[in-house]
């Protein structure tokens, strides 16, 4: 999560809008009520064999909303050990079948994380995303652009400038979709001093260590009212970190781009690390007045 040093992330529950869930569900507070019904679809954070359970969608179609993976129910925790099918997403949309399910462990250290096994391996880097729901969880595509694009390097050389940082834009991650089905292409950009990088597929930890680095994920979305700029993750240093402070980290990627909750629009999850954890944090478009909204937060770290 940006620029916050913490011991835990924490992990809310996404709703359907317009109802908006509690903001805080953190280690030590008490957990949600775990549903009686079978879940409308689950979703998980997939890394290589591991698939953390991110949370179930519960409740009739006016009211769905998620209950985090530590709060299972009874017929979701039967689901998953039962093994579940599942859709396989990646920033570019869906990446194919997956089989997810097995044992349910807790994580250690992070004892409100409950991991299951990603049986069915698709090719591609993690962290990965995959949700088992019966609708089409990329209705629109999603399309890589160049990373030279002149536009958008200036685009993220006037927020660096508004940051008070005269580095040179990069971009690592550039995407078109129209994320809420009105018709209008939205970008979506991930800049960065320093290249993402993958060690053996897995997404590597890179520390701050020197004046002018930054990472941006910036969302433009084409709305009725004209083109508005949110900021999804925003990590700078001005000048270098001092040599006893807290480790701080500048990875950050999006990774997935799919409607998560059967609405029709698609959600952004945007994957992270900080010191010894790692995350995800979704960001819905909330269409009609502008700008994207934080909707679920998950993570395990110490």
């Amino acid at each position: 999560m940006p620029d916050i040093r913490r011991l835990a992330f924490l992990l809310t529950a996404l709703v359907t809008p317009p109802a908006l869930a509690p903001l805080a569900l953190a280690q030590g507070t008490p957990a949600v009520t775990p549903p009686t019904t079978a879940p409308r679809a689950i979703l998980f954070r997939l890394v290589e064999n591991t698939a953390a359970i991110t949370g179930t969608l519960d409740g009739p179609t006016a009211a769905r909303r998620w209950t985090p993976g530590e709060s299972l129910g009874p017929l979701a925790r039967q689901q998953i050990e039962a093994t579940v099918k599942a859709t396989a997403l990646g920033p570019t949309g869906k990446l194919g079948a997956a089989t997810v399910g097995g044992r349910i462990e807790t994580n250690d250290p992070c004892d409100w994380v409950r991991d299951t096994r990603y049986l069915t391996t698709v090719k591609t880097v993690f962290p990965a995303h995959a949700l088992s729901a019966p609708w089409n969880p990329v209705p629109r595509p999603i399309t890589a652009l160049p990373l030279n694009s002149a536009p958008y390097l200036a685009i993220v050389a006037a927020e660096l400038k508004k940051r008070g940082l005269t580095a040179a834009p990069r971009l690592v991650q550039l995407l078109r979709t129209d994320l809420d089905g009105n018709g209008r292409d939205d970008i979506l950009m991930v800049a960065a001093s320093d290249p993402v990088t993958f060690s053996d597929g897995v997404m590597s930890t890179l520390y701050a260590e020197r004046a002018g680095q930054y990472s941006l994920v910036l969302v433009r979305e084409a709305l009725p009212g004209g083109v508005k700029t949110s900021v999804l993750g925003e990590r700078i240093f001005k000048t270098a970190p001092a040599a006893d402070a807290f480790p701080s980290v500048l990875t950050q990627r999006i990774g997935a781009v799919a409607d998560l909750n059967g609405d029709g629009s698609m959600e952004v999850l945007v994957d992270d690390y900080v010191h010894e954890g790692e995350g995800t944090t979704v960001w819905q478009s909330r269409t009609g007045t502008g700008g994207m909204q934080k909707v679920l937060e998950w993570g395990c770290g110490v």
